[in-house]
This record gives structure tokens, C-alpha cells and sequence, in this order.
């Protein structure tokens, strides 16, 4: 489907919360799947697995546990899922991609530590092309590489730096319906844009805390109106750019108690009381988001990393075709409406 020629944004309101601690434990990432399943890769120095929740915070069970055997999660980053609905999570500390079922059966990985082609040192994000091979963000060797599922390595780019296609521990990918390849490039504080064979298209941010400026960016991506959302991690926000890669909005968090927090502080006076002591406008914020999520029904999911939950949110847009909109204007003046 193409993309609109442009959009009447309506807004971008909160809808809830899912997950809290003790359940979704510092929350790495999310991944979608059929019957409104949320697979959220969760990750803390004692414990490391994916917990299955849906929008009403049901627990759905849980996949992986801590460990390096077969199956076990150590330091995972990423977690995607195929059109078939088999989940792929990388580690950065095994230097892998494992593969699960989505009932949690372990059904393979791929990967072993080295800097050569089709080898991985430290793997980030990854993210499905539309023939669903996967580019991982091989981070410690300041590169992305292509691979099949099975893990048959494809092609790869980059090297350390700051020039253009150069990374300096890049984190997030994302890959559009046009195959063109987005990277969050850390220590750089920018994103760069490239097509499907690596070749550099352009790169946008700064180092700042201002619109469109970021603190180590992390993942990061693009929805079907060619919308560019980035987890701004130090900065504690997500920001939405257009397909041009100009900063449209920032979401700095709306969080609401969730239904599974409703109950545990219920059954819990201590806590209870901690909260009711409070400021509960602090509550709401983001706290280092790693990633960001957006479902063909525009439904956001951001990971909140720092307070053990997802915030979700819904997109309100109209798509518009030329004849619905003026020209570009030369001095654009934004008249509230």
C-alpha cells in the first residue's frame, strides 16, 4: 500500500498501561502477534525472559529463562515476530539470535562471537525486510548485517566513525515498505537512512535535548505513513519525525496505574501507602525507553524501560491525497484549528 501524500494528524492520544514490576521487569522491547498477543523482552541481572500480555494486561504466560544453555536468555536486546508468529530475540551477551515458537518451544539459534562476515559481536536490534530476511545491528563491531532467517549471512555494512554510513555502536533498525533501512547510531546521537544494500541516503539529529536532537537514541520505527518514531533514551522520550525526516511531536509519558499494578497494590498495604504518599505527576513519565513499537493499527507501544511497563498510545491521522491539501508553502504559519 502506498504512502499517503499527506497526512491531517488529529492527534496521538494515550490509551493505557500494561505490565508493572515483578511482571514486566525492565522492558527491552515489544513484539506483536495475532489474537492481540504483546510479547514483551524483558531483561534484569537476575532474571531475563519475554512474558506474553494482551491490551486488557492479561498474563499469557512466559518464554525463556536466564541462562546460556539452548533456550536461555542472558542479556537480550530485541525481539521480533515472523508472519508465521515465531519469535527471534537477540542476545548481546551470548552473541546470538534464538528462535521460539510462539508457545516458548526453543526451536533453534544461529550466531557465534567473531567480527567477520555473518559473525556477531554484541547483536542489538533487529528487523524483518518484506522477504522477512532479518538486518541485525551487530553493535560492537559498528555494523549491520543481513540474514535469512536460518541465520545464512547475506551482505553487511559500516565500520567505526562519524562520517557518513559510519557508526559508533548503532542500537536500533527498522526497515519500511519501501525496504529502505533506518540505524539509531548511539554514541553518534543521530539516525541514518539507507537503502537495502547499505548504500547512504541521509541522517538527521544532534546531540541535544531539543526537538529533533537526541542522547544515545535506541530504536527506533517506521509505520505505514512513512512516520519515523525513535526511543530517545537519555532524553526519557519518544519522538515522531515525518518520512522527511522532520520532528513532528514527543511523547514524554501519560502512564495510568495498570490493571496488574491495580491488584498487586490492592493486596499490599506497604506499597499502597508509598504510592499514596507520592507525586503522582512523576509517575506518568517515560524512564529511558530502549525501543518503540507501532502496529499496522497505529496503536504505539513504547517500553518503559525504567518503570517496568509499556505505555500505549493511539495514532489519529487521515491520509490525504493532492487534491485535498494546498501546496507546500514557502514560510509555513500553523493556524490552530
Amino acid at each position: 500500500m502506498p504512502r499517503p501524500y499527506a497526512l491531517l494528524r488529529a492527534g496521538f492520544p494515550y490509551v493505557k498501561t500494561i505490565g508493572m514490576r515483578r511482571v514486566t521487569n525492565f522492558p527491552t522491547d515489544v513484539a506483536l502477534g495475532n489474537e492481540g498477543r504483546i510479547y514483551v523482552l524483558c531483561r534484569t541481572d537476575i532474571a531475563a525472559d519475554v512474558r506474553v500480555l494482551n491490551l486488557d494486561d492479561d498474563s499469557l504466560g512466559t518464554i525463556g529463562k536466564l541462562g546460556t544453555d539452548d533456550g536461555d536468555l542472558q542479556w537480550p536486546v530485541s525481539i521480533i515476530a515472523d508472519s508465521a508468529e515465531e519469535l527471534f530475540v537477540s542476545d548481546e551477551a551470548l552473541h546470538r539470535v534464538s528462535r521460539f515458537n510462539r508457545d516458548g518451544e526453543f526451536l533453534g539459534k544461529w550466531g557465534e562471537q567473531g567480527d567477520g562476515d555473518g559473525k556477531l559481536n554484541g547483536p542489538a536490534a533487529m528487523a524483518f525486510d518484506a522477504e522477512e530476511n532479518i538486518y541485525v545491528v551487530d553493535s560492537l563491531s559498528h555494523r549491520v548485517q543481513k540474514f535469512t532467517k536460518d541465520g545464512k549471512f547475506l551482505l553487511n555494512w559500516g565500520g567505526f566513525g562519524t562520517e557518513e554510513g559510519e557508526f559508533n555502536y548503532p542500537w536500533g533498525v527498522a526497515v519500511d515498505e519501501e525496504g529502505d533501512v533506518y540505524v539509531s547510531d548511539w554514541r553518534n546521537d543521530r539516525v541514518q537512512k539507507f537503502a537495502a544494500n547499505g548504500e547512504f541516503i541521509f541522517a538527521f539529529g544532534g546531540s541535544g535535548n531539543g526537538d529533533g536532537e537526541f542522547n544515545r537514541p535506541a530504536g527506533l520505527t517506521v509505520d505505514k505513513d512513512g512516520d519515523i518514531y525513535v526511543a530517545d533514551t537519555l532524553n526519557n522520550r519518544i519522538q515522531l519525525f515525518n518520512a522527511e525526516a522532520e520532528y513532528v511531536t514527543k511523547f514524554l509519558g501519560d502512564a495510568t496505574l495498570s490493571k496488574s499494578g491495580r491488584v498487586y497494590l490492592m493486596s499490599n498495604a506497604k506499597p499502597m501507602r508509598l504510592r499514596e504518599m507520592a507525586k503522582l505527576e512523576e509517575q506518568k513519565l517515560l524512564r529511558k525507553p530502549k525501543s518503540v513499537v507501532v502496529g499496522d493499527d497505529g496503536l504505539m507501544y513504547v517500553p518503559d524501560y525504567g518503570s517496568y511497563r509499556v505505555q500505549v498510545y493511539q495514532k489519529e491521522a487521515v491520509p490525504l491525497d493532492e487534491s485535498q491539501i494546498f501546496p507546500p508553502l514557502r514560510s509555513p504559519t500553523l493556524a490552530t484549528t
